[in-house]
């Protein structure tokens, strides 16, 4: 008999210095997921305009519309019924892509998406966005230090930002 209620005293000493340990992480911040899995680029989701959000994501550089580089948005489509669940495709050929970011002109926050993609991996680049209400899209790479950009006119039916 004391060995079951030496396990089980055991066990409740474990679970919790466990559960102590994880709120003392808790609490000081150290557990937030934008700082232990990845980057944030906080002023580049905060930004009210495509102009400030591409500055505080890409820099200072100046897009490039260029038809000659095989970039497209593949979707999303002219028309949207419901602007909370869009779907977003980039298909690109050029090399040493270092960014990907979708920016949506007239919603409250305008970078919908970013990501930074590794040598692994390759296009095409799939998601979905909201959309506030009609608006453009673009899709911005960079690569090879120079941006491309690219966008499209959605038509929006029900918004997706509240």
């Amino acid at each position: 008999m004391t060995s079951l209620t030496d396990q089980q005293r055991r066990r409740l000493i474990k679970q919790g210095l466990s559960a102590a340990v994880l709120t003392m992480l808790a609490g000081s911040g150290l557990l937030l997921p934008q700082r232990v899995l990845a980057h944030w680029p906080r002023d580049a989701f905060t930004a009210e305009t495509v102009e400030d959000a591409l500055r505080a994501l890409m820099g200072e550089a100046t897009p490039v519309e260029d038809e000659s580089v095989s970039f497209t948005v593949g979707s999303p489509p002219s028309y949207a019924v419901n602007g909370a669940s869009v779907p977003v495709e980039i298909q690109t050929n050029l090399e040493n892509v270092q960014r990907i970011a979708i920016i949506v002109d007239k919603n409250p926050s305008p970078l919908a998406m970013s990501i930074e993609p590794g040598a692994a991996l390759k296009p095409p680049f799939k998601t979905m966005i909201k959309i506030a209400e009609d608006s453009d899209v673009y899709a911005v790479v960079r690569a090879g230090d120079k941006l491309y950009q690219t966008s499209r006119f959605v038509e929006v039916d029900i918004g997706g930002c509240a």
